[in-house]
């Protein structure tokens, strides 16, 4: 299956635009056992093959452009967030594997593919298009599932933020809040929150649901849901009033 795989990507000589890449292909022994570019991450070393990773990450060929040595064994990638973990998930991306995307891997799927440019411009239905559709799909439209992938990036700071999906996440959990006091009814938020999230008993008002759900959340982004979702919820019912 690999070689099967490999093959594919030499015959494809489309997806490399400069000569260098292309003699890299041209000269690649296929074989389902040999490796030829080892990537260092972290402590981490991992043997893979160059073809299906210059297929699929932009930083992956700069990387071996700016060694200017056709026959390169060993590149460093530096910064990953969610280091080898990440990398080895997007490896698997490169070489075909259905990787499942889910709440616990999104994120690092997620850096992973604008860390080493997986998109669209290098090709098509790449690893970045498909984390974009799960975070629209399955996290943005549902509370809980946007707060657990909120929860998952405070380890991941400064990083979520600089790709906004701290602040995608945020606006999507005032919209839904705002949405489900529209269609409840109600006209203002009725929640007490106190200044720290704490643990509820069984009984399920709304209080007692949201404080259950923030409670995972560190006080700075508690702070900031909770700056959101009132100003989005007060905002309608100005609104409505005028």
């Amino acid at each position: 299956m690999l070689s099967e795989k490999l093959r594919f990507h030499r015959l494809n000589l489309d997806y490399f635009k400069t000569p260098y890449i292309q003699h890299c292909i041209l000269e690649m022994p296929i074989s389902d056992v040999l490796s030829d570019l080892t990537i260092e991450v972290g402590s981490a070393n991992l043997s893979l093959h160059r073809f299906p990773l210059v297929s699929e990450s932009g930083r992956i060929r700069n990387l071996l452009l700016e060694a200017k040595d056709t026959k390169v064994s060993r590149i460093n990638v530096i910064g990953l967030p969610g280091g080898s973990d990440a990398f080895e998930l997007a490896a698997k991306f490169c070489y075909g594997v259905n990787i499942e995307i889910t709440i616990s891997n999104m994120e690092l799927l997620r850096y992973a593919a604008r860390f080493i440019e997986m998109t669209e411009d290098i090709s098509k239905k790449n690893l970045d298009i498909h984390t974009e559709v799960f975070l629209k799909d399955a996290v943005f439209p549902n509370i809980s599932n946007s707060i657990s992938v909120l929860h998952r990036s405070e380890t991941l700071l400064p990083v979520s933020e600089e790709v906004n999906l701290v602040s995608h996440l945020t606006n999507a959990i005032s919209n839904n809040t705002c949405k489900e006091q529209l269609t409840s009814g109600v006209s203002k938020l009725e929640y007490n929150f106190p200044s720290k999230p704490i643990k509820c008993a069984d009984s399920e008002t709304p209080s007692d649901y949201w404080g259950k759900s923030l409670a995972v959340l560190n006080l700075d982004f508690f702070q900031r849901v909770l700056l959101a979702v009132t100003t989005k919820v007060l905002n309608k019912t100005l609104s409505a009033e005028f």
